[in-house]
């Protein structure tokens, strides 16, 4: 028997399997999240410099003022802090 045949022989039953298929495709459709605009976390870059024994006039003057002309340099930077 070809699936031809079965499904003129059961059209009921055809039918039913069809409307079963469908319905669970809808129940899918509006129970799955979709999501236009996932959260994306920004990238962020950490610079750590140590200088021990130098004061904080010396590292500021000397490291972070450096780092900070070079670090601007980039595209799409948006904020820059030291401490």
């Amino acid at each position: 028997m070809g699936l031809i045949e079965f499904c003129l022989k059961k059209p009921v039953l055809v039918g039913v399997v069809v409307m079963f298929v469908m319905a669970a495709g809808y129940w899918s459709l509006i129970s799955i999240p979709i999501q236009l605009a996932p959260d994306v976390e920004t990238p962020k870059a950490t610079v750590r410099t140590s200088w021990p024994g130098a004061s904080p006039y010396e590292v500021e003057r000397e490291i972070i003022s450096k780092q900070e002309e070079h670090l601007d340099k980039l595209p799409n930077l948006v904020r820059i802090s030291s401490r």
